[in-house]
């Protein structure tokens, strides 16, 4: 008597969730952490190819033209105030030296969570990120994500959006 692959309610659905017969073979498809990391090298003006470079490149300290490279994308200098202030990040230029790990990781968490947006909501991610939402109490998302447990709600809600579950 053959054997059954009997599968749970939840396993049926997480298998047809990662089965997607219309993208094509495997081999054709972009993997989605080289994607991120593509997404993020851009926006911090520097190339990572995994999250431990991601990691060191945070712990060294981010070149202060990440802030120049997340401005780029929309953002303006005063959205990025909690990340360097502006002040220190002109300092940090003058003397040429490069951000410290704090400022790095704020820098790159805001770059983080652009990133995810602008996959979940492309051109319209920069007026997402400061529109305040009933969510997080009427604060936007870049108010929210000044401490890493507010980045991980807006992350948490843009993989959501992504995902189709939010509308």
């Amino acid at each position: 008597m053959p054997i059954l692959n009997r599968q749970t309610p939840m396993e049926a659905i997480m298998s047809q969730a990662l089965f997607k017969p219309d993208a094509g073979p495997l081999s054709e498809q972009p993997r989605a952490p080289a994607l991120r990391l593509a997404r993020l090298s851009r926006l911090i003006g520097q190339p990572v190819h995994s999250d431990l470079e991601l990691a060191r490149y945070v712990a060294d300290g981010a070149n202060p033209d990440l802030i120049e490279c997340l401005i780029s994308e929309g953002l303006t200098r005063k959205e990025l105030e909690f990340v360097i202030p502006a002040r220190t990040l002109s300092h940090r230029i003058k003397k040429q030296e490069r951000l410290s790990r704090d400022e790095s990781e704020r820098g790159v968490r805001v770059a983080s969570l652009l990133a995810l947006a602008q996959q979940a909501l492309g051109e319209e991610a920069t007026g997402w990120l400061r529109q305040p939402l009933r969510r997080f109490d009427n604060a936007s998302p870049l108010e929210v994500a000044q401490t890493e447990q507010g980045a991980r709600l807006v992350e948490n809600l843009l993989i959501q959006i992504d995902e189709g579950y939010v509308a």
